[in-house]
């Protein structure tokens, strides 16, 4: 069984990845199990007057995003018959994604890029690129 990480943020580029691997999974030799994962950044908080309570309910409602995003994928994978499971998380996303192919581990990772190109990418980092880098498994990246 192939064990896939599809790290998911609604974009087109991601819905192409998450298309490619529907597509995969109806060729593939091997049965796919996809985890679809979406990472929310926590908020940079400044100041001191931000409650723990308000710091709760920004985390929560970057989760409830979290969840919105992914349940478009699992949707699809489910009508094409794909094995998955749903994670939403907070933090660094690169980090994130290393992290969940150590716990669920995962051989391949899939997702969509961007695309701003080499000398955008070079100023901003991208993830995807902090993401290939972070990661010890093959990175397949969508445009």
């Amino acid at each position: 069984m192939r064990n896939i990480l599809l790290a998911y943020d609604g974009s087109d580029n991601a819905k192409r990845a998450l298309q490619y691997i529907i597509d995969f999974a109806a060729d593939a030799p091997k049965r796919l199990q996809v985890h679809v994962l979406n990472v929310q950044q926590e908020p940079v908080l400044y100041g001191e007057f931000v409650t723990a309570n308000a710091v709760e309910e920004l985390n929560k409602s970057f989760l409830d995003k979290s969840h919105r995003t992914i349940e478009e994928a699992a949707t699809a994978l489910q009508t094409a018959g794909v094995a998955h499971q749903s994670h939403a998380i907070l933090g660094n996303v690169a980090e994130q994604v290393n992290a969940a192919v150590q716990q669920f581990g995962c051989d391949t990772v899939v997702m969509g890029t961007r695309g701003l190109g080499s000398f955008t990418g070079m100023l901003l980092g991208s993830v995807a690129n902090r993401v290939v880098h972070e990661v010890s498994v093959p990175v397949l990246l969508v445009k």
